[in-house]
């Protein structure tokens, strides 16, 4: 199923054909934007969860995906702060680290949210409040490639990725409910 327009965000995801209950939501997805696609769609029975609730939380944001800090910088600057915020090592304290991640990881996207975003490890942000863009920087050890890819930046409607969103959690929260239901009775 496609969630949302590809030329503009969309979200791709499948449950595994052969499932029944009761089982978790195992799958495929991915997230394109145009032209660009992240995830591997052909990885079969990856977890949908993580990225479920990923989607969800992004969905319940109720303040723009902004913070003052990424003011006079570029977007590739923003993505290397928020990645070296979260998961830098360096002469931090730990207190400044742990600050560091409470504030910047509602920015973080894609990260370890099940098999199918292996090594898309991308941030997410909204210039403004008609725009959402995903900042993606490939590196070889975890996309499969030999040489690590150009800096990627995806643009698109926020409310496109909104919509995108809400269509995903609606579909898992119905898969989640077939596939918890055994002989006609919902598992204790």
């Amino acid at each position: 199923m496609i969630f949302g327009n590809p030329e503009d965000f969309a979200i791709e995801a499948m449950t595994e054909p052969h499932l029944v209950a009761p089982s978790a939501v195992w799958g495929r997805m991915c997230v394109r934007i145009g032209d660009v696609t992240l995830g591997d769609f052909s990885d079969e029975h990856c977890g949908l969860y993580s990225a479920y609730c990923g989607f969800k939380d992004l969905l319940n944001t109720s303040t723009r995906l902004w913070d003052e800090s990424f003011n006079g910088l570029s977007r590739e600057q923003i993505h290397d702060f928020v990645r070296n915020a979260i998961y830098g090592d360096d002469e931090r304290t730990m207190s400044t680290i742990l600050a560091d991640s409470q504030r910047y990881r509602r920015f973080d996207f894609l990260t370890n949210w099940d098999e199918q975003f292996d090594g898309f490890a991308s941030v997410i942000i909204q210039e403004d409040a008609t725009t959402t863009t995903i900042l993606h920087r490939p590196h070889s050890a975890f996309a499969r490639q030999r040489e690590p890819g150009p800096f990627v930046v995806a643009i698109c409607s926020t409310i496109g990725f909104q919509k995108a969103c809400a269509g995903l959690v609606e579909w898992f929260d119905r898969e989640a409910a077939r596939l918890t239901l055994n002989e006609g009775r919902t598992k204790p």
